[in-house]
């Protein structure tokens, strides 16, 4: 054998070698979706199954925390560095000088419907009578105060609410007859209206703009692990291409999740959501400002707080920017 003929090759090999970058482990991490119902919250399930958190450099528990309030305490709590949370439990955590911030949204529009017991024929027919709310903070408890006074009632003194949990759970309240109405999205409004229960107000059709569902962090994370969150993002951003682009393969992960299997039921909630995500998902300032002058009724800091410290807008615009974004829907 010649290794004088060899050398060159082999020192071509190694300088290549040398050349690329160090093997860096994927970083491990908590993360949490808040909702089991198809919908908005499939995008982190879809980041979890079709491996994009993978892809990206994130080897991510993905973990159930049920509610907005629920899933930005655990950011609070240190419990998990970034994950979902909802536009009203962020403002109150802000308000209280929580470390926070918002950092995109998948569905920036009140998606909600207020639903109630077939007997109800009229708006004042809603009077007297007892409402299924979620937990204070969230934005099921928003949406359902919002939808009142679209009607002229006020949520405290003409209706009575009573909290009893998540979508499923007051859907369950509503046919046991221990509420007389409730809020859903749109995935609850076609069970709704397939058991009877007709929709009283649509609150999508107002197009109120709102911080439904989003990504939250610290700012200590941004401050100390940028890069993390820019990889997130971008499995984000990624999902919610692969949420619109893979129906059949969506549907999968629905039915894993939310233990649905009726095919019109996903077909619904996935067409809704398909519409209304944004492909740069930007956490929605003029939704922080409604939601902001609501509170400003009890809360004089709310009146004061400045919109721009809730969200932080430069990850995804970096990620529209650098033509990441456009790139995926040209595939």
């Amino acid at each position: 054998m010649n290794f004088n003929r060899l050398a060159p090759a082999l020192a071509s090999v190694l300088l290549f070698i040398c050349a690329l970058p160090p093997f860096v482990a994927a970083q491990k991490i908590h993360t949490a979706y808040i909702s089991t119902t198809p919908g908005s919250s499939t995008v982190l399930q879809v980041a979890n199954d079709a491996r994009l958190f993978e892809k990206h450099g994130i080897d991510a528990t993905v973990i159930f925390i049920s509610g907005s309030v629920r899933g930005i305490q655990s950011i609070l709590a240190g419990e998990i560095p970034i994950g979902e949370g909802g536009g009203p439990a962020l403002a109150s955590a802000r308000l209280a000088g929580g470390d926070v911030v918002a950092l995109a949204g998948n569905v920036n529009v009140l998606p909600y419907y207020l639903v109630s017991h077939p007997s109800i024929k009229r708006h004042e027919d809603l009077k007297g009578k007892i409402g299924g709310t979620h937990i204070a903070g969230t934005t099921a408890e928003f949406a359902l105060k919002v939808g009142l006074k679209k009607i002229g009632l006020d949520p405290l003194k003409d209706t009575s609410l009573r909290v009893i949990g998540g979508s499923l759970e007051r859907m369950v309240a509503l046919q046991k007859g221990i509420v007389q109405f409730t809020v859903v999205t749109e995935a609850g409004k076609a069970q709704a209206e397939r058991l009877g229960y007709p929709t009283v107000v649509d609150m999508v059709a107002l197009q109120i703009p709102f911080p439904q569902n989003g990504i939250y962090t610290s700012t200590k994370l941004i401050r100390e692990n940028p890069d993390l969150v820019r990889r997130y993002l971008r499995a984000y951003v990624e999902a919610i291409y692969y949420y619109k682009t893979h129906k059949e393969d969506v549907f999968k992960i629905m039915r894993k999740y939310s233990r649905v299997d009726d095919r019109k039921f996903l077909e619904e909630a996935w067409d809704w959501h398909a519409k209304f995500m944004p492909q740069a998902p930007y956490a929605p300032s003029d939704g922080y400002q409604l939601v902001l002058q609501d509170m400003a009724e009890k809360n004089p800091k709310a009146a004061q707080a400045n919109v721009k410290d809730y969200i932080d807008t430069r990850f995804i615009k970096e990620l529209e920017d650098s033509g990441f974004i456009k790139a995926l829907y040209r595939k």
